[in-house]
């Protein structure tokens, strides 16, 4: 197994920046004892007649009802500027630790604007710093768990001399921000949406001999839900070591009888990021958005599609879900390996025993990277190989995508690519799951029409596939959607592909969907009603929090 990296720095960036953030973690404790100063000194003299209260005798001799009074009297007093100065604390945190300076002025004007209530929604809904520090402070820990081999190779080796110097770029990009190895023994088979998918993955599943991991964002308790329920059962009292991570809010609806059935039948079953009430918290945030499947550490996928009838049937008002997954044999099976024990290790105190693949390495040469990115990253890698993918694109630049808010860096990446002539198309879904984030989406389309990108909307259903394919040298496809949720808050894994004759497939298969679009066009756009402008520019004030 040979794979291409770069050389190892002379210093270690994650350890100085883990020594940031407890020099930051000391700081924002002395901030909240200036706002708590500030409190007090704001209110020294009320706080001091009640202390007197306190301390008198008399005081603890009357009836609890007028202790109940006097308890109500001070939160009622003092409540006001408690939230005030807590809500300086959070300003400060915001402003030291958001890295987006757009989510970093809204969630500031949201304190500013509503003192008391701004402060309830940032604390249900704003990112909880203290899980960010707790992510990157379990690198460590995942490191030790970590297979693979050490990035300090001297000299540049097989896998990238056999990729063209734009696909290199990236390559060697991702090699340092994520940490991608470069695999080249391996064979990918293209899934188009969930009854091909659903049923490899089946067939996969029941061919287990050794060990099934299973991670998925979104399980739904449903016809394909319980078949791939009763097949993991299966396997597990055949012996086979059965392994599930669900998210629990993707999953929120999956239900405890189910989670209950693994656990009896041997299945060592983790939510993660627990929450109790999925849908009110902030915990909303820092999301596990992985879909991965790794059989007998031989076979693996990974993709767009979540386990749910819907993939198969659609659904009401949605029409089919039309969605694109990876079946993977190979070198690079290991990696999709690596990234869930890594998150196995941030549920479990246990981390995984060893496993070797027994099964012979495909012939065929196919280089790719799985890439891993999330809060605990030092880099949004992700993010850095669309990026690169978009600058390097000499010819033509085809992205895939439900949710279009690219934010000002990839914006201008796809701007300035269509401005130099690149054949830039982007496909969006018509229908929609989440209305906030499709006005959103439709509020960056005109810039994109006026720099001269062609952008489709997909009317067939719900086209929910994460694909980039830049010229007829790579391809990228996994969980990533081209928006700051995914590329800056959430856990995403994506495979990028270099190799010419998966990528044609995959660019027959962007032009097949292209029959069941239609194309925006500038001088139609520029007509659109008053409603449709004004619901997309409440969307493009939200896109910094989407």
């Amino acid at each position: 197994m040979r794979f291409c990296f770069p050389r190892k720095p002379a210093y270690d960036k994650e350890g100085i920046d883990l020594k940031k953030n407890r020099r930051t973690s000391s700081f924002f404790w002395l901030l909240f004892g200036f706002a708590t100063f500030l409190f007090i000194l704001s209110n020294a003299e009320s706080l001091g007649d009640t202390v007197s209260q306190l301390l008198d005798g008399e005081f603890w001799r009357l009836a609890p009802h007028r202790i109940s009074e006097k308890a109500v009297t001070f939160i009622r007093e003092y409540s006001f500027s408690f939230l005030w100065a807590y809500g300086i604390f959070i300003a400060g945190i915001i402003f030291l630790e958001e890295r987006n300076p757009d989510r970093t002025i809204a969630w500031l004007l949201v304190l500013l604007l509503l003192p008391v209530v701004g402060f309830l929604v940032y604390f249900f809904f704003g990112p909880d710093l203290r899980e960010r520090e707790n992510f990157r402070t379990l690198k460590k820990k995942r490191r030790k768990n970590r297979s693979g081999l050490p990035f300090l190779l001297p000299e540049i080796t097989e896998p990238c001399a056999m990729l063209g110097e734009q696909t290199k770029k990236t390559a060697f990009l991702l090699a340092k921000s994520a940490k991608a190895r470069i695999s080249v023994r391996n064979s990918v088979e293209m899934l188009v949406n969930g009854e091909a998918t659903f049923m490899a993955i089946k067939d996969a599943l029941r061919k287990a001999t050794t060990y099934i991991h299973l991670e998925y964002y979104s399980i739904a308790n449903d016809i394909i839900g319980s078949e791939i329920r009763d097949i993991l059962l299966s396997k597990a009292q055949e012996g086979v070591s059965v392994r599930v991570i669900y998210d629990s809010v993707g999953s929120w609806k999956l239900g405890k009888k189910y989670i209950d059935a693994l656990k009896r039948g041997g299945v060592l079953v983790h939510s993660f990021l627990s929450v109790s009430f999925p849908m009110l918290r902030r915990d909303l945030n820092y999301r596990n958005h992985r879909k991965i499947i790794v059989v007998d550490g031989a076979l693996g996928f990974v993709g767009g599609l979540n386990i749910g009838d819907s993939y198969i049937h659609g659904e009401p008002g949605l029409g089919i879900w039309r969605d694109t997954h990876l079946r993977i044999e190979g070198e690079a099976v290991a990696c999709l390996d690596d990234i869930f024990a890594a998150d196995w290790a941030f549920c479990d105190s246990k981390p995984l025993p060893a496993h070797t693949a027994t099964s012979p390495l495909p012939d065929s040469a196919t280089p790719l990277q799985i890439v891993s990115s999330g809060p605990d990253s030092n880099w949004r890698s992700i993010l850095h190989g669309y990026f690169s993918m978009i600058v390097n694109a000499e010819e033509s630049l085809w992205l895939c995508t439900p949710y279009l808010v690219p934010g000002k860096a990839l914006s201008t990446a796809l701007t300035t690519a269509a401005m130099s002539g690149i054949d830039v198309r982007v496909m969006i879904p018509h229908a929609t799951d989440h209305a906030l984030v499709h006005w959103a989406s439709l509020s960056a389309v005109e810039e994109l029409l006026r720099a001269g990108v062609k952008v489709y909307s997909y009317r067939k259903g719900f086209h929910h596939a994460k694909i980039m394919i830049a010229d007829n040298s790579a391809v990228s496809v996994g969980t990533a959607n081209f928006d700051a949720r995914s590329l800056e808050i959430n856990f995403e894994v994506q495979a990028f592909i270099y190799e010419r004759e998966i990528v044609r497939a995959f660019r027959r298969e962007f032009v097949r969907d292209l029959d069941d679009c239609t194309q925006f066009r500038l001088h139609d756009w520029l007509r659109r009603p008053l409603r449709s402008r004004i619901l997309e520019a409440a969307g493009r004030l939200s896109s910094s929090q989407l």
